[in-house]
């Protein structure tokens, strides 16, 4: 996964995370990796998955349990694949070779080299339906109804494709799209009764089958299809049916959906939490998001979440709602920007379906969330911004402000704040200059856009200032030479008789950044 992934995904995924952070895992059957180990324990199998990861990361503590699932399933389904990590913190030597860059890192190795990255979800059951098709054939063949019922057992999604022999252009096509695709197992047959299972009754054609909770099993056929009907290729049209058709009606939030929530395709999202009472089956909110749900499928994913359950404390803390609410709540969420927007009203199926597409249109009313404004302005010399003062602090037009947008429990944003505390030192006494910082996990702004943490964005001192986004390295004088080289009010920095220990401390930080600078021209 890398370091600048939608703001959405980040925030929910990590705080979903936090949930489990403590448990235990069973990872008996996931190889340990090290700097003397590697090249000996990838040379002797075929197959290798290898997570490079960080003790501290987030999103590898999310990904631990699904992992050490996935390598116990592959552990009995081949010897000739293994489930590897490897701490890329310790381990310097390997992570330097595959120039890892952000945790975790999953890649793909054959006889000891590697091939390419982990395209797959981060679910046991992704991980294993990508290695199976990396390590045999992209389509399994379903020969009678017994095949099939196995594979229903085996997979929660999967897609058959209904031949009268397995040969001709639609069957190639049909083989090309279970290569490339990694949302869903690829089945074909040429048995009729089989096909009729999931609805199919004419070939070529094609059905899906998915299981998920509070749904048992559901067959979705593609005859009539709009996926087909408005896709003629036959690899775009088993692509837009799997992605409309591979989630349930609605999908309660966890740890575990949330790599199928927002990783789905769909960048739109519909999510609604009430007491986890009212989305029972017939009651009046599961029979309207159902109606919604029918209505506004591929291009929104509804979600669901209890308030009171633990899986809903994210969603609500996220979106700023009342964890006492006894009626739904409902917000709308684009989560390839991190855009959110608030429903108004009584949740009729009719008002939900509007909702989806006015959230789609990006015509849905915003809102914004901020944190109470501190006490005391300053933190170890940054200035403390909220929300709400984004306007008064970060875009005054009298002050030139860099502003850093973190996460407390981002290990970038831990390593950066010594030197970004330096810098606000560095800046103490220079009146027309704000070193500044802002939780993104607790407040927003329109103006300010993070992709990840920490983000670090300029604004000039002038009206209407666009930012301008901080790329450099991370140390005091690359730093400084920014804000010099953008700031719009002269300053000069004060000059004071420094003792002996600073000097040296100063510099030694020259010193480093020369050597940074003589790099960067090699």
């Amino acid at each position: 996964m890398t370091r600048r992934i939608a703001l959405g995904l980040l925030l929910l995924c990590s705080l979903a995370a936090c949930i489990r952070a403590e448990e235990d895992v069973d990872e008996k059957d996931v190889v340990v990796l090290t700097d003397k180990n590697f090249d000996d324990k990838l040379s002797s199998v075929k197959y290798a998955l290898v997570e490079f990861y960080a003790p501290w990361c987030g999103h590898c503590k999310a990904l631990k349990p699904e992992f050490a699932k996935a390598a116990t399933a592959l552990k009995e389904y081949s010897s000739d694949v293994i489930i590897a990590k490897l701490d890329a913190t310790e381990e310097k030597e390997v992570a330097g070779k595959h120039e890892i860059q952000g945790y975790p890192t999953l890649k793909w190795f054959i006889d000891g080299k590697v091939v390419s990255d982990f395209s797959g979800g981060r679910t046991a059951d992704d991980i294993v339906r990508w290695v199976k098709k990396k390590t045999g054939p992209a389509t399994t063949e379903i020969a009678d109804m017994a095949a099939l019922e196995k594979a229903q057992n085996e997979n929660k999604v999967f897609v058959l494709g209904f031949f009268e022999k397995f040969e001709g252009d639609d069957h190639a096509a049909y083989e090309a799209a279970a290569q490339k695709s990694d949302d869903a197992t690829f089945l074909k047959t040429t048995s009729a009764e089989v096909a009729a299972k999931l609805g199919v009754t004419s070939a070529p054609g094609y059905g899906l089958g998915r299981t998920y909770e509070d749904f048992g099993f559901e067959a979705v056929s593609g005859a009539g299809h709009k996926a087909f009907e408005e896709n003629k290729d036959v690899g775009e049209a088993l692509e837009a049916f799997i992605k409309a058709e591979k989630l349930p009606a609605f999908t309660e939030f966890s740890q575990e959906t949330s790599q199928a929530i927002f990783g789905s395709g769909i960048n739109n999202q519909v999510i609604v939490t009430a007491p986890g009472a009212q989305f029972a089956k017939g009651e009046p909110l599961f029979k309207a998001l159902l109606e919604a749900s029918s209505k506004l499928k591929g291009k929104v994913v509804m979600v669901t979440a209890k308030v009171e359950s633990d899986n809903g404390k994210p969603i609500i803390d996220y979106f700023g709602l009342d964890k006492e609410a006894k009626t739904p709540q409902i917000v709308g969420f684009e989560s390839g920007a991190g855009k959110k927007y608030k429903f108004e009203g009584e949740p009729t199926a009719e008002a939900i379906v509007q909702f989806g597409e006015d959230v789609v249109a990006g015509k849905a009313p915003k809102f914004f969330k901020s944190a109470a404004e501190p006490a005391e302005p300053l933190d170890k010399g940054v200035r403390v911004v909220t929300g709400n003062t984004v306007e008064s602090i970060v875009m005054d037009p009298t002050k030139d402000v860099l502003l850093e947008v973190y996460a407390p429990w981002c290990g970038h944003c831990k390593a950066l704040a010594p030197v970004y505390e330096k810098l606000a030192k560095r800046f103490g006494k220079v009146d027309s200059v704000v070193i500044a910082k802002m939780d993104g996990t607790e407040n927003e702004h329109p103006a300010i856009e993070a992709q990840g943490f920490p983000t670090l964005l300029f604004f000039p001192a002038e009206k209407d200032a666009e930012p301008i986004a901080y790329d450099g390295g991370r140390t005091l004088g690359e730093m400084t030479k920014f804000i010099k080289k953008h700031a719009k009010v002269p300053f000069e920095l004060p000059k004071k008789k420094k003792k002996d220990a600073e000097k040296k401390e100063e510099a030694k930080e020259e010193e480093e950044e020369e050597e940074e600078e003589k790099k960067d021209e090699l």
